[in-house]
């Protein structure tokens, strides 16, 4: 798995577990910072259609507001939104990029993106990436 800072360890492998939980459709989440610091990888189903989940997702929406909605009464902040890619790399896709633009401003601004790749129901390569302009731009 590349890229360990600024996330530990156990990050890393909670969103490892999470993607191969689901070989057979991109898995999907946040990764939230709690008013206490802790950052917690938290699943949100897959709500794209059965035969459309095996190389998109869309995050469920009622699912996504309960998120926003306990970190708003608790505290805390979206860091990022992940999803795993099967069989192909770990760098976002054109329709990955149109997902995460509104008219062509960022859907979640200021917030990063992660990608984990796939293969064989095991997860290797996890990237992270931020919005500039209209592109991704990988973070070291």
């Amino acid at each position: 798995m590349s890229g360990a800072a600024p996330y530990p360890p156990a990050v890393w492998h909670a969103l490892a577990r999470h993607a191969e939980s689901d070989p057979a459709r991109e898995v999907c989440g946040f990764l939230v910072r709690r008013g206490s610091g802790d950052l917690e990888v938290v699943p949100i189903p897959n709500a794209a259609e059965a035969g459309e989940a095996r190389r998109a997702f869309a995050m469920e929406p009622a699912a996504q507001l309960r998120v926003l909605r306990r970190l708003s009464l608790e505290g805390g902040e979206v860091v990022a939104v992940y999803h795993s890619h099967l069989d192909a790399p770990a760098v976002p896709s054109e329709e990955d990029l149109a997902a995460v633009l509104c008219d062509g401003d960022p859907v979640w601004p200021g917030v990063e993106h992660v990608v984990v790749a796939v293969r064989g129901g095991r997860a290797g390569d996890i990237r992270r990436y931020r919005l500039a302009g209209a592109a991704f731009q990988q973070v070291d």
